[in-house]
């Protein structure tokens, strides 16, 4: 807005002080004859929740809970992402550890090695591979409630029932495990050693490197040890792990990973059940930290081999078709104590209750 005036007297002329206050209170005068402008916002996500995209604790986008990729905000289920760098932060690593860190996750533990959780008054039984439904098996703790994390890219848990991923769904929740794939098309990798109490040592190697001069196909290694003690009397536990994968693009809209997960974990003098909580008078037994059942020759091992294989094609960069395959072996050795019965406190002996 433009303001023209024509001075003939020095008298009639308006002072600067005049002016700047007339524009401070009506400033939006220059303004109502200006010319309005439309203003065009444009916003954009990524479509695919990479490796490459995690940005610290979240992802820029994922498909838990509906398989389209979408921000964690723009679910309309509650979703909890437990990522590497926060498992690698908190010392998350095993899915045990991950779950006993997720909201709303609570556990019941049987003895020291079976754990069962639940979410909203039900039992989780619905785990995944990389959104593919796995067999688990709590009662027995076979399958994949013992995996390693340092397999593992991140860790995926919906609350609720899940029926768009899971068929019929269950109200707990489902749980789904995101592999670490060959992503990167330079050589690069990471060697950790860890030290702790109860002698607890554990060392991982994470290597990937491309195969081909322009990085489309590409390899990754990892490999892992640990061993440790507890507080617990006499136990001990033993694990090995190592993951193969093969990642390959198909041109432009194609991909095929193919791979091999191994695990082995010995454990000695593991409990089965709890103490005996009374004696045969009524009273109830008091123990110290450490007390075990478990005998010196008491053992419980468990091995599990995985091959798999992956296809994934792009339609119109819209849609997408994923193939999968997987063929599982877990072999279970166990010998095990079960204690079920009343303590005498005169005599030491252990009397059943049953007839």
């Amino acid at each position: 807005m433009s303001l023209s005036t024509n001075f003939r007297d020095g008298r009639n002329a308006p002072s600067l002080l005049a002016m700047g206050i007339a524009l401070a209170i009506f400033p939006n005068l220059s303004q109502a004859a200006g010319t309005s402008e439309d203003t065009l916002i444009v916003e954009g996500s990524a479509d695919s929740a990479s490796e490459t995209q995690e940005q610290d604790y979240s992802v820029r986008t994922t498909s838990a809970g509906t398989k389209m990729e979408m921000a964690q905000r723009d679910i309309p289920q509650s979703v909890s992402i437990i990522t590497e760098q926060r498992m690698r932060d908190q010392q998350l690593q095993t899915l045990g550890d991950v779950m006993d860190y997720t909201m709303g996750i609570s556990s019941s533990q049987a003895d020291s090695d079976r754990t069962s959780y639940y979410s909203r008054g039900f039992e989780i039984d619905n785990y995944m591979v990389d959104g593919i439904p796995t067999w688990f098996e709590s009662r027995w703790n076979l399958g994949d409630a013992l995996s390693d994390m340092a397999l593992f890219e991140r860790v995926e848990v919906v609350r609720g029932a899940n029926g768009l991923l899971t068929g019929t769904g269950n109200p707990a929740a489902s749980v789904n495990m995101i592999r670490k794939h060959a992503t990167s098309r330079e050589f690069k990798g990471n060697v950790s050693a860890e030290y702790g109490s109860w002698n607890k040592q554990r060392y991982v190697a994470d290597m990937q490197s491309p195969l081909t001069d322009d990085g489309s196909v590409r390899a990754r290694i990892i490999a892992g040890y640990q061993n440790n003690d507890s507080w617990l009397d006499r136990y001990n536990s033993e694990k090995t792990f190592f993951s193969g994968i093969l990642d390959a693009d198909l041109g432009t809209s194609s991909a095929l990973s193919a791979g091999y997960e191994y695990q082995r974990i010995d454990v000695n003098s593991p409990t089965w059940g709890g103490l005996p909580r009374w004696n045969t008078d009524g009273s109830k037994n008091h123990y110290n930290r450490a007390h075990s059942t478990a005998p010196d020759w008491a053992y419980n091992d468990k091995e599990i081999n995985k091959v798999f294989v992956t296809l994934k094609q792009r339609f119109a960069d819209t849609w997408q078709a994923t193939m999968n395959a997987t063929h599982s072996e877990i072999t279970f050795d166990s010998k095990m104590m079960y204690v079920d019965a009343y303590v005498n406190k005169a005599t030491g002996m252990l009397v059943g209750p049953y007839s």
